[in-house]
């Protein structure tokens, strides 16, 4: 339960600054957006060939590993993003904790069903990767 707790705060967190980093619309019209909003926070957005623009919002840790990704589609309807999705990485010295939760537009919060796979962390050191373009 603990856990569950310090994702949702992490995430919430997230969030905050998520929406109020969110782009304009004229913005969006660019087929690849990197941003660099801080040290540790990376975003980017892409817009797929039917029209769909999806933002990764990237937390990195002081050693440059993934934290937190959150994916965002852009609404339309809201002019907004809407989170679809967050992944939370813990980094132990003897495994690497990855733990995923859907976003329920309903109840506009994540889910409580998250879900968690649990890896060696000599094995898998980083499960998540900045892609390239956001380094």
């Amino acid at each position: 339960m603990k856990t569950i707790t310090f994702i949702a705060a992490v995430i919430t967190s997230v969030m905050v600054s998520v929406n109020a980093n969110a782009m304009s619309a004229e913005e969006i019209n660019r087929p690849e957006i990197v941003e660099v909003t801080k040290s540790n926070t990376h975003s980017m957005i892409q817009r797929s060939n039917d029209g769909v623009s999806t933002k990764y919002d990237y937390v990195l840790d002081k050693n440059g590993r993934v934290l937190n990704k959150i994916v965002s589609c852009w609404d339309d309807n809201t002019n907004a993003w809407e989170p679809v999705s967050a992944y939370s990485v813990v980094y132990t010295e003897t495994e690497t904790v990855l733990s995923f939760a859907k976003y329920d537009k309903y109840t506009r919060s994540y889910r409580k069903d998250v879900q968690q796979k649990r890896f060696n962390a000599k094995d898998f050191p980083i499960v998540i990767r900045v892609p390239e373009c956001c380094k």
